[in-house]
């Protein structure tokens, strides 16, 4: 994926309403109870970017985090090790993403049309 369309759709997913939204499933399904540093919308966010640069492996975006200083602003976070993104992966329930995918379609359906959304 071509370097400024990755930034652009990077932008796009994480607009401040879909992060508030996203925000607020996670707080009303507690998944955040005693989290300290990799809290859940930071570890989707990071997915999200992990995704669309299509890195394959947790040490992968381990080394990108600790590499790129914009991700690191936009994240919130300096470093992260491969472990603990293992252990926030396991620890999360499917769940919580099928939540906000279902919102994510809902807004697109809104937006575009049920036809269109498909």
């Amino acid at each position: 994926m071509d370097k400024n369309i990755t930034k652009s759709v990077f932008k796009e997913y994480l607009k401040p309403t879909e992060m508030k939204v996203i925000s607020k499933i996670i707080d009303q399904m507690k998944v955040d109870k005693y989290v300290k540093k990799l809290d859940s919308l930071t570890f989707t966010k990071l997915f999200i970017y992990a995704q669309l640069k299509q890195l394959s492996s947790l040490k992968e975006i381990s080394f990108k985090v600790r590499h790129k200083k914009k991700l690191q602003k936009e994240l919130g976070l300096k470093s992260i090790s491969k472990s603990q993104l293992s252990r926030k992966l396991s620890d999360l329930s499917p769940e919580i993403f099928q939540v906000i995918l279902q919102h994510l379609i809902q807004q697109i359906h809104q937006e575009f049309g049920v036809g269109k959304g498909k």
